[in-house]
């Protein structure tokens, strides 16, 4: 039988609606839904604090030589506060007048302990670049001991502490009588040591670190010659009247400095730095270390956080005829300027300072640490108020110090 293909249906292809894609799915929603929202939100954050561009920005990467200031740049949270603003900083670690006086061609900065070597470095660069000096911290020497010497110095009206308060961190070095009592050969145990249970046969002196790369063992070095020489600053001896002009004359510094030179030198040098060694060891045969104070500062900060109170056995003297030390800021390339303008003013960085126990100047320049004792004080430390009564020792000329410190520590 014919059919009729006029009556054959045509076929039908129905359409369906176009599926959703996998992530509009709603067996998708359901498990992945939350997740999914917390990483769109978590995205938005970073957009807006523009803390997601930071792995796409350029990292500055600076080389700097520096001494007892590296505490500032080896700190994680410094480390951390700096790579906010795209910054990374390699330190090499050495003694201040170690580094102004060896070859800085590898690096972009330098932050020296004090003025005189910064003084060094901008003479031995006079034909090269280098910004404005910057001085974003105040921080003297002082001389870090253990109650029980700091207490026989006291019986002996070597050393004072504040009326009614036992237990104070800090006392005050006549340094006077303490360079009278090195000269006259006294040991410890003839101070009367034993009374306070110790005993120490060794000479009554403080340990500094090495004179010839050290700003601190230099800058000890001044305060002892500035008393040596009846309190008068060092300074160049006048050319005769009429004589040729020539080098000039130095012997005064020479014969001043041989005249210390025990005082400074008869336990030795230390080749490094004597703060780590002062604050992780018992008292051996340092028990006065000459450190800077934010050193000191720190450690006491650090005994707090950790213990709820100070570390109550080591205590500081400090040299009634102090040196208030300027930590200058140098750099040796443009790209380093950014740097030194944020260790001085980032308000970030200026109170991780004081966390470090730096004096931070305010203004700018500052010899005052106002904020520092302040900042101390809502940590449950009491403030060392005697360091605002020292009288400041003047500097002298950077030919007479470079002389005196050849002559005391022998350096090349």
């Amino acid at each position: 039988m014919t059919t009729d293909s006029s009556l054959r249906e045509e076929p039908q292809l129905t359409i369906g609606p176009k599926p959703s894609a996998f992530f509009l799915r709603r067996r998708f929603l359901r498990g992945f839904g939350p997740a999914l929202a917390l990483a769109v939100s978590g995205l938005v954050v970073l957009l807006l604090t523009g803390t997601i561009a930071v792995p796409f920005q350029q990292t500055l990467v600076l080389r700097g030589k520096m001494g007892s200031k590296s505490d500032l740049f080896e700190d994680a949270k410094v480390q951390e506060i700096l790579m906010r603003h795209n910054i990374r900083v390699h330190v090499t670690r050495t003694g201040s007048r170690d580094a102004a006086t060896h070859d800085l061609s590898q690096y972009d900065f330098v932050f020296l302990s004090g003025e005189p070597t910064a003084g060094l470095v901008r003479r031995a660069r006079a034909d090269q670049w280098t910004g404005s000096a910057r001085q974003p911290f105040t921080s003297p020497i002082v001389l870090a001991t253990y109650r029980r010497y700091a207490e026989t110095l006291a019986r002996k009206e070597i050393a004072s502490k504040p009326p009614g308060q036992p237990d104070s961190l800090y006392y005050t070095l006549d340094t006077g009588k303490f360079i009278e009592t090195m000269r006259l050969g006294q040991t410890w145990d003839s101070l009367g040591v034993r009374e306070f249970g110790a005993a120490n046969g060794n000479r009554v002196l403080a340990q500094t670190s090495n004179v010839c790369d050290s700003n601190s063992g230099a800058t000890y070095l001044i305060l002892l010659a500035f008393l040596e020489n009846d309190r008068q600053v060092p300074v160049v001896d006048p050319q005769p009247a009429g004589a040729p002009a020539g080098p000039p004359n130095l012997s005064a510094a020479r014969e001043l400095a041989g005249r210390i030179k025990p005082l400074v030198a008869a336990q030795g040098f230390s080749s490094s730095d004597l703060s780590e060694s002062y604050a992780n060891q018992a008292e051996g045969d340092k028990p006065i270390v000459v450190i800077y104070e934010h050193q000191y500062l720190a450690m006491q900060l650090r005994a707090k956080a950790q213990s709820g109170h100070p570390d109550l056995d080591r205590v500081l003297l400090y040299p009634k005829d102090n040196i208030l030390t300027k930590p200058q800021f140098l750099a040796l390339k443009p790209e380093a300027e950014r740097l030194g303008e944020l260790i001085t003013f980032d308000p970030d960085l200026q109170r991780r300072a004081m966390e470090l126990g730096f004096g931070v100047a305010t203004p700018a320049g500052s010899t005052k640490s106002a904020r520092l004792y302040d900042f101390l004080r809502e940590q449950g430390l009491t403030a060392p108020e005697v360091a605002d009564n020292d009288s400041t020792t003047p500097l002298p000329d950077n030919l007479v110090l470079e002389q005196m410190i050849k002559t005391v520590g022998d350096c090349p």
